[in-house]
């Protein structure tokens, strides 16, 4: 299990151990535990358990976890609830972009959770888990030599081609300088471009590439030594490869399932269907428009005719009819997905209302905090927000404050040597301290770990940012001047002596460059503000009662 899973799961069971002691005092309303009353209208136990659900699964598992203070998310549920019942007396609730928007997402929830509901159970097929993981975590041996000009690379292709060794090929090619490279990497797919990990994936072992170009860097050649799983489980893979499994099997569980509904429902005019012709001059699209005829039927429902399932394929074409004509766009060829989306829609819903989800607690629930949401927003941008205004001064005085947020990474070019044992790794690291040179001692040093080894870390060549390095190294190497050498001992028990030869400092970005990043963050904030002042007016006028006093 991942570890951000873990975190959530603890950080509930923590929440709700503190929030069981409150129960035994909490007043009973409607039927359900209530934690508070806006107006007298109750905030359920319910409620405030799924707001605090939403707010760990927002936390960051790299964030500290640090102690959350549930009254305030209460705070900010009676804040909401304040504004809601402001927005109602407003006749918000009444508008009809609001009504539309509920409507079409309460079609929406009712065919989710009759899927939701029919899945569920569903497993993950373990032959297909165990296929995923090796694809996810296995590493291809490749030995790659680059080129800078691509003459150079087509001279060396011919000569692989004619049937010369690869290796003496690319020892020749490095020796003379017209290539480098030519040491054996284990990289996985994810480490290589969508282009060469397609190309990996066909070629046999043994077998060299033909030119590959790789942008700014130039051309490559490799060839193909091998492939291997890494000695060490990866448990996050793992849990990756269950996931991919698991979505995998209920999305076809899904399909099947409408498709047996169709066939039980539904009878298409399949030789109707076939003769309508939206590409021709007669009958012309806005005949077909009025056209009454019956293109499918839905048992115990109204069916489908020409004019309506032409009116939703006109709607499909968002630039119009005679726009998709004149650009050759085939409007035929989308009948059927058309139709078969129509389909889809009413099928499910269909299926949804007969087994009464739109009467559960858990369809109510969304609906309800939907459609909350829907006016919540229209009232926070037509009242709340008109009167918010930015300036220049406030702008520059946040970026000031907030000057660590906006700035270049700290960039580094790092070499390393690997031991087994610390003894080994503090013998290597004195010797470098007293003068002996880092590329020597590579090659000298004993104890050193097979470059090749599963869970390395790679750090040669390459110009990273501190932050992009796993916490512990960056912690390591942090604040390090060109030259300094750090001890870094891994998760798995190596011991890396890390020198650190190049240093490009972070540096602040220019306040031109981050001013709309800052605005957002600047309008925001005020927004906040402005929501828990006005909530805070409406008190005077919704009474507000709480009963779970002390949520940390």
């Amino acid at each position: 299990m991942k570890k951000a899973v873990l975190f959530t799961m603890v950080c509930l069971l923590l929440a709700a151990g503190r929030l069981v002691a409150a129960e035994g005092k909490l007043p009973v309303i409607d039927g359900k535990k209530t934690v508070a009353t806006v107006n007298d209208e109750p905030i359920t136990m319910e409620e405030l358990n799924r707001a605090i659900a939403a707010s760990h699964a927002g936390r960051s598992e790299d964030k500290k976890a640090g102690r959350i203070d549930y009254s305030d998310i209460l705070a900010r549920l009676i804040n909401t609830r304040l504004l809601l019942l402001e927005a109602q007396n407003m006749g918000f609730d009444e508008l009809p972009e609001i009504e539309e928007a509920v409507d079409v997402y309460s079609r929406k929830s009712l065919m989710e959770l009759l899927l939701e509901q029919y899945v569920k159970d569903i497993k993950a097929d373990g032959d297909e888990v165990e296929r995923l993981y090796r694809e996810d975590v296995k590493e291809w041996k490749i030995k790659a030599i680059k080129f800078k000009k691509e003459a150079e690379a087509k001279k060396i292709e011919a000569e692989l081609m004619a049937g010369n060794n690869f290796d003496a090929i690319a020892q020749k090619a490095v020796a003379e300088g017209i290539a480098g490279g030519g040491e054996e990497e284990y990289l996985k797919d994810k480490n290589l471009t969508p282009a060469i990990a397609r190309l990996v994936s066909n070629m046999e072992i043994g077998s060299t590439s033909p030119i590959v170009s790789v942008g700014k860097e130039g051309f490559i050649i490799f060839k193909l030594e091998g492939v291997r799983l890494p000695e060490n489980e990866d448990p996050e893979a793992r849990e990756k490869a269950k996931l991919q499994a698991l979505n995998q099997k209920r999305v076809q569980a899904a399909r099947d399932y409408y498709q047996a509904l169709r066939k039980k429902y539904v009878t298409i005019n399949e030789d109707l269907l076939e003769s309508l012709d939206y590409e021709t001059k007669e009958p012309g699209f806005e005949k077909l428009l009025k056209d009454k005829r019956v293109i499918a039927e839905i048992k115990g429902e109204k069916p489908i005719t020409v004019g309506e399932f032409s009116m939703a394929l006109k709607n499909e074409l968002f630039h119009g009819v005679q726009i998709a004509l004149q650009s050759k766009r085939r409007i035929n060829k989308r009948k059927e997905d058309a139709l078969e989306g129509m389909l889809e829609k009413r099928v499910l819903r269909k299926e949804a209302l007969m087994q009464g989800i739109d009467k559960t607690e858990a369809y109510k629930n969304r609906v309800k905090e939907y459609r909350n949401s829907v006016i919540f927003g229209a009232f926070i941008q037509k009242v709340v927000t008109p009167d918010i205004k930015l300036n220049v001064k406030e702008l520059k005085t946040y970026y000031k404050e907030n000057s660590g947020e906006y700035t270049f990474p700290e960039m580094m070019r790092i070499k390393s040597l690997v031991f087994r044992e610390r003894s080994d790794a503090l013998d290597a690291l004195d010797k470098l301290r007293k003068g002996t040179d880092f590329s020597w001692l590579s090659s000298h040093a004993e104890g050193q770990v097979d470059k090749n080894s599963g869970g390395l870390l790679k750090f040669e060549g390459r110009l990273l940012t501190s932050t992009s390095l796993p916490e512990e190294v960056h912690k390591t190497v942090s604040g390090a001047n060109p030259g300094d050498l750090r001890l870094y001992e891994s998760p798995e028990g190596y011991f890396y002596v890390l020198y650190i030869y190049h240093v490009i400092p972070a540096k602040p970005k220019p306040f031109e460059d981050v001013k709309k990043e800052i605005a957002k963050e600047v309008f925001n904030e005020k927004v906040k503000k402005a929501v828990v002042d006005y909530a805070d007016k409406l008190k005077e006028y919704y009474p507000v009662k709480i009963y779970a006093k002390d949520l940390q």
